[in-house]
């Protein structure tokens, strides 16, 4: 397919375009993020004041313990996840015969169920599930819960890289005398490095920003992740924006970081769960 110089132009003008769009509140984030609530109040668009980081010392001194709160629960959810995930997937990517395939076509529908269901419907089952189990106002339970969200949309994505294996390189090894668990750890763990990545990066950036778990299942008074100490900076009667403007700074710089890392295994990672 031949692209036109017109098209190549057009192109080139819509990703400045999109780009702009993007980065201009970003930037008005960071600038009142800068700024005193005096100036905020003043002129709120404004381009000229006397910058200040007041609003990042004070963070850094009060909210310490929810940045490493988030810290926890992003990896350790992560490390679960994807350790639950890579045999599931591993084991709905076999076809042995008809029941094998019946059986996971029925896993498959319930997978996808699950993931149409909204968050905030399965609220109140899991606090009822924490408050009997004496997880509910923990970390754990929390943790417990956000693995619970993310493993069906995480099994789902590392599928189609189990399916993506050949099926020549098993029975190479099931000829060579690989039992099941050796041929799992050599080959497909390898072969799904790529899916494996992806999985983390996006389990991560969705562990980070959860916030309706976090602000039902941890009681008030302990120390909330960064998602739930945001919605703590609006008050009843007023908003303190500059340090609002400076959490979420903080807050995206983890998942800036992520996603400048891994963009290429992302997209490529996307791409083929979304062909396969």
């Amino acid at each position: 397919m031949i692209i036109s110089r017109t098209q190549r132009v057009s192109f080139a003008i819509l990703k400045v375009v999109l780009i702009l769009l993007y980065l201009i509140p970003l930037l008005w984030i960071v600038l009142t993020s800068l700024k005193d609530n005096a100036a905020i109040l003043q002129d709120p668009n404004g381009l000229l004041f006397i910058p200040t980081f007041d609003a990042y010392t004070e963070l850094f001194s009060t909210s310490l313990g929810a940045i490493v709160t988030s810290v926890q629960i992003a990896v350790l959810v992560t490390a679960a996840v994807v350790i639950l995930a890579v045999p599931a997937a591993y084991a709905l990517a076999k076809r042995a015969n008809i029941w094998v395939a019946r059986t996971i076509a029925i896993v498959l529908a319930v997978l996808l169920i699950l993931q149409m269901i909204p968050q905030p419907m399965t609220v109140i089952p899991l606090y009822s599930v924490l408050a009997n189990w004496g997880l509910l106002g923990s970390l754990g339970g929390l943790i417990l819960a956000d693995i619970a969200m993310m493993l069906p949309f995480a099994i789902m994505i590392l599928r189609p890289f189990a399916q993506s294996v050949p099926r020549a390189i098993y029975e190479a090894a099931e000829i060579d005398g690989a039992g099941t668990w050796r041929t799992f750890r050599s080959i497909t763990v390898p072969m799904m490095g790529n899916g494996i990545f992806t999985l983390m990066s996006v389990v991560f950036i969705g562990a980070w920003g959860e916030f309706v778990y976090a602000i039902n299942f941890l009681p008030q008074g302990t120390v909330l992740p960064v998602s739930g100490l945001l919605a703590s900076q609006n008050t009843t009667y007023a908003a303190n924006w500059n340090s609002l403007m400076a959490l979420a700074v903080i807050t995206s710089l983890p998942l800036l970081i992520v996603f400048i890392v891994s963009q290429k295994q992302l997209i490529n990672g996307l791409t083929l769960g979304a062909v396969k």
